[in-house]
C-alpha cells in the first residue's frame, strides 16, 4: 500500500468499527476495509468492562490484519458519550498602541497570544482534559469580525469552543487498545467530526443539526459559518428502541429485523395487521400487532427528538436558525423517522443521510452502504487531514503449508497448520485419536468469500497439484522420521 494509511477506531455501545483507508494524491479517501465486531460491555458511550471490550477489538483486529496482511500499531479512537461535552470560554488581548506605531492594527501575533491564553486556561473539574479546541467568533472593539488580521482596534475579544472529555474514559479506551499492541495517534470526540463525510460545504456554512442515533449514545452537533457550534451527548439511542420491543414477549435476536423490516417512526402510517413469525424457541409462532409495534418506536423516538430539540435551544442559535437535519447513525435506518423529527423539531428540511462526500465513489459502494458505518467514515477523513497512521506490512506466505509439528515417532497423528485453500482435501481421521487444531480451525474453500483470499490462483488443478505435493512431503517426512527411530532401536541391541 503506497498512499498514506489512516486506521480508525469507533467504539461504540453495540459495535466495534476498525476501519482503513488510503489518502489519494487528490486527498480523497479509499477505503480499503471496514470490519463491526459486536461488543460487551459498553454503556452509553462508558467502558464497562475493559475485557469484552478488548475481547472484540482484537477480533476486529484480527480479520482486518488477515485480511489486508498488515499489522496495525497506530489509530485515531473516537471517543463518544455524556463524559464528552462542549463549554465556550472567552478571553481578550489588548492591541498596544507603542508597539503598532499608533496605527493599532491587529496581527498574527495578536492571534497567537490569544491561543497560548487559552492553552493554559485551567479547568474547572481536573478530571477531564482538553480534547480540541477551536475559535468560534472573533470581535474588535465589540463588533463581530469574520477577519480579525489587518483590521484596526484597541481590544481583540475572541470565544472558543473547547471539547472536553473524562480522563478515565479516555484512558480505559486507551487501555483496552494498548493490550492489543496499539497506539493512538489521537483522540477524535465522534460529535466534534460526524459531519465531514455527511455534510456539504452548504450545509455547514448556511446551517445544519447532525444527530447520530447510535445503540447507547445519540450525538448532536451543530453547524454554522463551517464551524462545529456545539455539540453533545444524549445517553439514549436505538437500543432502548429495541428493549422496548422486547416488552412485547420477542426474543432479542428477532426485534432487530422487526423494527426494520415491519416498523414506522409514526403511528398514523403504520398499517392494521399482524405481524406472524416463527421463534426458535419450541418452535412455536409469535405475533404482534403492527400498531403495537410501531407505538414504542414512534414514543421512543419522540423522546430522543425532544432531547435533541433542548441541545439545538441550549446551543443559542437563535429563533431564526433554520437549519437541516441530516439524521445519520444505526438507529436511523428507520421508516418514516425523516417525518417525525421534522414534526417534532418544527423543521422542514430533515434527511436520513450516510457516508458520502471526500471519498472514492468506488470504495463507498463496496464497504459504507449503511448510516451506521458514518462515525468510522468521518474519523477516516479527519484522519487524512492530521497525519498518516503507523502501519507495518506483515509477511504474506503464498502457496506454502504451514508449521509442520510431529510429537513423537509413534501412531499419533501429525499435527498441521493447514492453509484453507491449498490443504483442502479430504483427510481420513483416526476413530481412536482426538484430532486437535494448532492454530486455526480449517475451513472449507468453498464457504471462503473473495476478500479472505490472500491470492489468485491460475487454474483448478493447481489447488490439487498443491494439496498433492502437500501430502507427499509429509509423508516422506514420517517414513524419514520412522526409518530413524527403527534404526536407533537396532542400534541399541548390539
Amino acid at each position: 500500500m503506497k498512499n498514506k494509511q489512516i486506521v480508525v477506531v469507533d467504539v461504540g455501545t453495540s459495535n466495534v468499527v476498525i476501519a482503513v483507508g488510503a489518502v489519494e494524491d487528490d486527498g480523497r479517501v479509499n477505503i480499503v476495509d471496514i470490519v463491526a465486531e459486536p461488543v460487551t460491555g459498553v454503556n452509553a458511550g462508558r467502558i464497562e468492562n475493559s475485557d469484552m471490550v478488548g475481547l472484540a477489538i482484537a477480533s476486529a483486529k484480527k480479520k482486518i490484519e488477515q485480511r489486508l496482511n498488515i499489522r496495525l500499531t497506530e489509530v485515531y479512537a473516537g471517543l463518544s458519550g455524556e463524559y464528552v461535552r462542549c463549554v465556550q470560554v472567552t478571553d481578550h488581548v489588548y492591541v498596544k498602541d507603542e508597539l503598532r506605531n499608533g496605527s493599532n492594527q491587529i496581527t498574527q501575533s495578536d492571534i497567537d497570544e490569544l491561543d497560548r491564553r487559552m492553552k493554559t486556561v485551567k479547568l474547572p473539574d481536573d478530571r477531564e482534559t482538553i480534547m480540541t479546541m477551536q475559535p468560534l467568533r472573533y470581535k474588535i472593539d465589540e463588533k463581530e469580525v469574520d477577519v480579525p488580521v489587518g483590521a484596526y482596534g484597541h481590544l481583540l475579544t475572541a470565544t472558543y469552543n473547547f471539547i472536553l472529555c473524562d480522563k478515565a474514559m479516555r484512558d480505559r479506551l486507551s487501555q483496552c487498545l494498548e493490550v492489543h499492541g496499539i497506539s493512538v495517534k489521537e483522540f477524535v470526540p465522534n460529535a466534534f467530526v460526524s459531519h465531514l463525510s455527511i455534510a456539504n460545504t452548504d450545509d455547514m456554512q448556511d446551517g445544519a443539526v447532525v444527530v447520530d442515533l447510535g445503540g447507547g449514545v445519540t450525538d448532536v452537533t451543530v453547524l454554522y459559518g463551517g464551524k462545529v457550534r456545539y455539540m453533545a451527548s444524549i445517553p439514549i439511542g436505538a437500543n432502548a428502541i429495541n428493549n422496548d420491543i422486547r416488552t412485547y414477549s420477542i426474543p432479542s435476536n428477532y426485534v432487530e429485523d422487526l423494527k426494520v423490516q415491519y416498523g414506522s417512526a409514526m403511528v398514523e402510517r403504520a398499517v392494521d395487521d399482524i405481524i406472524v413469525f416463527q421463534s426458535m424457541r419450541r418452535g412455536m409462532p409469535k405475533s404482534i400487532l403492527r400498531r403495537n409495534l410501531v407505538t414504542v418506536i414512534e414514543s421512543r423516538l419522540k423522546e430522543i427528538a425532544g432531547w435533541v430539540a433542548r441541545e439545538i435551544k441550549d446551543a443559542g442559535c437563535g429563533s431564526k436558525f433554520m437549519p437541516v437535519v441530516l439524521l445519520t447513525g444505526g438507529g436511523s435506518n428507520m421508516r418514516d423517522i425523516e417525518a417525525l423529527f421534522a414534526r417534532e423539531l418544527g423543521y422542514e428540511d430533515v434527511r436520513a443521510v450516510h457516508p458520502e462526500y471526500g471519498f472514492v465513489e468506488e470504495s463507498l459502494l463496496e464497504h459504507v452502504t449503511t448510516p451506521a458505518y458514518a462515525t468510522a467514515a468521518s474519523l477516516l477523513i479527519y484522519g487524512a487531514t492530521h497525519g498518516e497512521c503507523a502501519v507495518s506490512e506483515s509477511p504474506v506466505r503464498r502457496h506454502q503449508p504451514s508449521n509442520v509439528v510431529v510429537n513423537t515417532p509413534d501412531p499419533a497423528p501429525v499435527h498441521v497448520r493447514r492453509h484453507p485453500l491449498i490443504d483442502n482435501a479430504p483427510q481420513a481421521a483416526d476413530n481412536n485419536t482426538e484430532q486437535t487444531p494448532v492454530e486455526q480451525t480449517v475451513q472449507e474453500p468453498q464457504k471462503l468469500d473473495d476478500e479472505d483470499v490472500s491470492f489468485n490462483p491460475e487454474g483448478g488443478d493447481d489447488k490439487a497439484s498443491k494439496t498433492s505435493s502437500l501430502t507427499s512431503r509429509l509423508s516422506k517426512m514420517w517414513n524419514k522420521l520412522n526409518n530413524a527411530f527403527v534404526q536407533n532401536e537396532n542400534d541399541s541391541e548390539f
